[in-house]
Parts: structure tokens; C-alpha cells; sequence
């Protein structure tokens, strides 16, 4: 199995890989962050696609099984969001397992305008140029708790006596 190794600055370069079996997923990769780019606007369309029927999502919050609910939870989220980019720094494409290691960038409606920088990784299993298992890795409390006006002081805070 030979694994490919691509880095990248934003979500448009494309990837020259192929699995050994001749499956290539370079189209589903950057149909994927094509569609991921889209979410801030609403646009979930993008997204139904790439996955399976049956695809199981997991992030450090919840777990959802099922394109249908995946998508609805999608618009859920994004639908709160008034901008959200997201930069693509790595791809690693086995042909049948995906990992994209990337930084969300997004602002909050209703919140004070501050920008929220996630870093975090996606890793995707892939049959039939269908993503059917999708996991998440970031840190939940850089993304959630932080940025709770009382709570977020007072966990920089201790992150900061941590780190010293």
C-alpha cells in the first residue's frame, strides 16, 4: 500500500495520487474541501454526494449515522455562522482512507466579531468514492469553551499557568 504525502496552502490545489488498486479519491478529496469551504454560506448541496447513505460522523461532541442526518446537522451549524474558511495544510490519501489535516477560521453570529481559529484533522474511510466513516479530531475547548465569555478568560487562563 503506498500512501501519498501532499501539502498544501489552500483548498483548490489538487493531488496526483492513486490507490494501488487504481481507485482515486484526488476528486473526492477536493470535491470534499470544496464543499467544506461552502458551508459558511448555507450551502450544505455540496455535501450529500461524497458521502454514503450509511456514513457515520464523529467529532469530539456527538456521533450521527446517516446522510441525511449528517447533512441536517450541517445546516444546524453552519446556519449560526456569518463567515467560516477553512485552509487545507495536508493530504494523505491511501485510497481507501483519506486524512486532511487543516485550521477552521470562523466567526459566530451574535458573537463580539471575534475570530475562532480551530486546528484539527479529518480522517475519512472511503468505499465506492463514497466517504462512509468521518472523524474529527480537534480540541473541543479551544473551539467551544474558549469562547464562552466567562468560561473562555478562565480556561486561557489556566492554559497559561499550564504553559509556564
Amino acid at each position: 500500500m503506498s500512501n501519498s504525502k501532499h501539502t498544501e496552502t489552500d483548498a483548490n490545489v489538487a493531488l496526483t495520487d492513486s490507490s494501488p488498486s487504481g481507485e482515486r479519491n484526488t476528486d473526492l478529496a477536493d470535491a470534499l474541501k470544496r464543499a467544506y469551504c461552502s458551508l459558511a454560506s448555507g450551502n450544505t448541496s455540496e455535501l450529500g454526494p461524497l458521502y454514503s447513505d450509511d456514513v457515520y460522523f464523529e467529532d469530539p461532541s456527538h456521533g450521527i449515522q446517516g446522510k441525511a442526518a449528517l447533512i441536517e446537522r450541517f445546516h444546524q451549524l453552519y446556519s449560526k455562522v456569518d463567515s467560516c474558511n477553512f485552509k487545507f495544510h495536508q493530504t494523505l490519501d491511501t485510497g481507501g482512507e483519506i486524512f486532511l489535516a487543516w485550521t477552521m477560521i470562523l466567526r459566530q453570529r451574535g458573537q463580539s466579531g471575534e475570530v475562532i481559529r480551530v486546528e484539527g484533522a479529518s480522517f475519512l474511510k472511503v468505499r465506492n468514492n463514497r466517504i462512509y466513516y468521518h472523524r474529527d479530531y480537534f480540541d473541543l475547548g479551544a473551539f467551544v469553551y474558549e469562547n464562552v465569555p466567562m468560561l473562555g478568560s478562565i480556561i486561557k487562563r489556566i492554559k497559561q499557568r499550564l504553559a509556564n
